[in-house]
């Protein structure tokens, strides 16, 4: 945690970080090293924080809140507001151990990650096996499938989230990374595990898990969880991470299902 935390030091008032933002979005009123992180101290309390758009949709602007010692939540929201009033954000976001309970009324789990050991992962529900796409567009086809059924029958969930992109799919695919999901000799989803770190904790990351509408309800997606141990090569002792929308209530069951825990939960705390 020390080395992700020290990153996000070097973040404040660092003007090649703030250009990471900057050369791409130009909003009125707005200079470039207004998307540094900041370092401030108040009589209520201090704290690290820096301007983030969610699912990069400039009209959902939040403040990322890296740390704070605030103890009063309106008092944190208040400066949060004030500090950050150019950019209108509608909530600021907190990380905090999952289970330890909302830190106000009015606060909400925008997504939670969750994690658990290969070894640890629960034997599997259902028979299905991974095995290589023929070609990376059969995966593409599976995975967008998925995210238009979700547009129609889950609109807030898919304004929230969204599919890997053609190339990181095509990529994860040329790595041998992006597996079918079958089952009876049927192709009824993709997953995709890759190296990674989800703020300070490193692991294989899943990178993309859908099961077709036509076969959900069976746990495919647990089970595919669960085969990723199985794969040559596999480290037992290795974490196999991943964050969840708060509204993805299917996904967050899977995971338990699979034997993943909820360990950390980002939560939202609107701001008027």
């Amino acid at each position: 945690m020390s080395a992700w935390f020290a990153e996000q030091v070097d973040r404040i008032d660092n003007p090649e970080f703030a250009r990471l933002f900057s050369d791409h979005i130009a909003l009125p009123g707005v200079a470039s090293l207004d998307f540094a992180h900041r370092y401030l101290r108040t009589g209520a309390g201090s704290l690290i924080g820096g301007i983030r758009f969610y699912a990069r949709d400039l009209a959902r602007p939040y403040v990322e809140i890296i740390a704070h010692d605030f103890e009063d939540m309106a008092a944190l929201s208040a400066v949060v507001a004030a500090e950050w009033r150019v950019f209108a954000p509608c909530a600021l976001r907190l990380r905090q151990k999952s289970g330890t309970g909302l830190p106000s009324s009015q606060a909400h789990v925008d997504m939670t990650l969750y994690a658990a050991c290969y070894k640890d992962l629960h034997s599997e529900l259902a028979p299905v096996s991974l095995r290589p796409f023929a070609h990376s567009d059969e995966a593409l086809r599976v995975v967008q499938e998925r995210f238009d059924h979700m547009a129609q029958t889950e609109p807030d969930l898919r304004r929230n989230v969204s599919p890997s992109t053609e190339e990181e799919l095509r990529e994860l695919w040329r790595e041998g990374r992006l597996h079918a999901i079958t089952f009876a000799r049927c192709t009824v989803g993709a997953i995709a595990a890759a190296p990674g770190q989800i703020d300070w904790i490193e692991g294989d990351e899943i990178m993309e898990e859908v099961v077709a509408a036509a076969h959900s309800g069976h746990g495919y997606a647990a089970s595919a969880q669960i085969a990723l141990a199985h794969l040559p090569g596999t480290n037992p002792e290795r974490l196999l991470i991943g964050t969840i929308d708060g509204l993805n209530f299917a996904s967050r069951k899977t995971a338990e299902r699979a034997g993943r825990r909820a360990v950390l939960d980002y939560v939202f705390l609107p701001l008027d």
